[in-house]
């Protein structure tokens, strides 16, 4: 992604340790669970996990799952016996089950490059970042199991689904680790080189193997990746899941900045713009309409949820719409 600078090109590029909005902490993400208190998460529409929680199944049968065998005691449903148990120990054991069905909930978090740009407040990255711990938080006070998958160019890190808070650190963790590792390869290293990125679609597909049906799926990335076997992917995973695409932008994505001669740059390359033609920024609105739009109307076809969310929003206004019980055509950014 390039970043910008108005009339100074060779300014050296560098940025302060530790500088907020650019690099992540760990207590940043701690700091999301005061916001996950006033977020709702959508209900579901058809659980179709084996898995047991907080959420009705609309599925017919005993709409419960194995939790424990414990000996037999009189009065047990002998359809209940667990025959596999009773063989190994030599005395009657009865299954157990939980009543309620939960929902497993992922978060997909693209950390690639592009994340890495911020033109106000923060980077997309750190948005981004925000998103999925608010939503981990949310996940753990409504009792489900939280997973999530991060990637970015180089790396790809999986966490299966889970309630423990040890778990859920070890995700935070993951995201503040890589966010900021990424940011030293962009920022602090002279030899950084951005490889051909397919680490989305890649991702997608993975994710079809790992969300069990009736998953909840936030997807959170400014979808700068997104290609037709994205759409794919995503066609597939809404099949069996719910999925909420959240995609973020920058202002300066958005919008060219006042009329001017600007330098911009990806770290390696520089070239210059001159904003001061109409037609130009006609044209930079027009593609970014455009990619919305794309993805706005993918999701009114298969049934997900879109929103458009600006790394300089405040969270706490926007998240609870951005994951509210809409579909594509009543949620979005005004």
């Amino acid at each position: 992604m390039s970043n910008w600078r108005h009339n100074n090109p060779g300014r050296a590029h560098s940025i302060p340790t530790h500088e907020v909005g650019i690099e992540l902490s760990l207590s940043e993400m701690l700091e999301c669970k005061k916001q996950a208190d006033a977020m709702e998460l959508p209900t579901q529409q058809h659980v179709k996990t084996h898995l047991l929680g907080g959420f009705i199944s609309h599925f017919k049968g005993r709409g419960m799952d194995f939790d424990e065998a414990r000996p037999y005691q009189m009065g047990d449903d002998i359809r209940s016996i667990d025959w596999r148990v009773t063989a190994r120990t030599g005395e009657a054991h009865t299954k157990i089950y939980r009543e309620e069905r939960e929902r497993p909930i992922f978060v997909i978090l693209d950390q690639s490059a592009g994340m890495m740009f911020g033109s106000r407040r923060q980077f997309k990255s750190v948005q981004a970042a925000k998103i999925a711990a608010t939503i981990m938080w949310k996940t753990l006070s409504d009792g489900n199991r939280f997973g999530a998958l991060l990637f970015d160019e180089f790396n790809h890190f999986e966490h299966k689904p889970a309630t423990t808070r040890k778990n859920c650190l070890r995700v935070l963790n993951q995201i503040v680790d890589n966010h900021n590792t990424q940011i030293n390869r962009l920022y602090r290293s002279n030899t950084y080189t951005i490889p051909e990125n397919f680490a989305l679609e890649k991702t997608l597909s993975r994710t079809r193997h790992l969300a069990r049906p009736g998953s909840l799926i936030f997807i959170v990335s400014d979808f700068q990746q997104y290609n037709d076997n994205c759409e794919n992917h995503l066609m597939r995973l809404s099949q069996h899941n719910e999925v909420n695409l959240i995609q973020l932008y920058d202002p300066l994505e958005q919008e060219l900045p006042p009329s001017g001669q600007y330098t911009i740059t990806n770290g390696l390359e520089r070239a210059s713009i001159n904003t001061q033609s109409r037609a130009l920024r006609q044209s930079y609105q027009h593609h970014f309409d455009q990619r919305n739009q794309q993805l706005k109307e993918l999701c009114l076809k298969h049934r997900m949820r879109w929103n458009l969310l600006s790394a300089d929003d405040d969270l706490t206004q926007r998240l609870t719409a951005a994951t509210a019980n809409k579909r594509a055509a009543m949620g979005g950014a005004t």
